[in-house]
């Protein structure tokens, strides 16, 4: 029985993963993050449904929650429903460096959500405006 040279075997192995790699990673390529570092539990809403509860200080990278197919309507909700934060994702947003974000600066701290790269931005400063409940 005749055997590849092992050269043959990496390049094929190689390719395998690769293929196996992208076609996953187009599949799964909508991710949506968030990031509740204000003192209250926030309330992650997708078009329409409620898809957890974020304690407060916690960030996931992405949601562990099932998502619906996009495009996607985001909502924060405090726990007495006041709308936080919203954004909209759709096919095709989140490429490379570019994606879709949200930030909201309340007196209780700051909250993030967003689909492709995590947001960059200005340091923390609180806005009494911006009631928390």
């Amino acid at each position: 029985m005749k055997t590849a040279p092992p050269m043959l075997v990496l390049a094929a192995l190689v390719a395998g993963c690769a293929s196996g790699a992208s076609s996953s990673a187009s599949a799964s390529s909508a991710r949506l993050s968030v990031a509740n570092s204000t003192t209250i539990p926030v309330t992650l809403v997708v078009n329409g449904a409620v898809v957890e509860i974020v304690p407060p200080g916690v960030a996931e990278d992405p949601v562990k929650a099932a998502l619906p197919p996009l495009p996607w309507s985001v909502e924060t909700r405090s726990t007495s429903g006041r709308v936080l934060s919203t954004m909209t994702v759709k096919p095709g947003d989140s490429a490379g460096s570019f994606g879709d974000a949200v930030r909201a600066d309340l007196a209780c701290g700051r909250l993030d959500i967003w689909s492709g790269p995590p947001m960059l931005g200005p340091m923390f400063s609180p806005d009494p405006s911006r009631p928390c409940d």
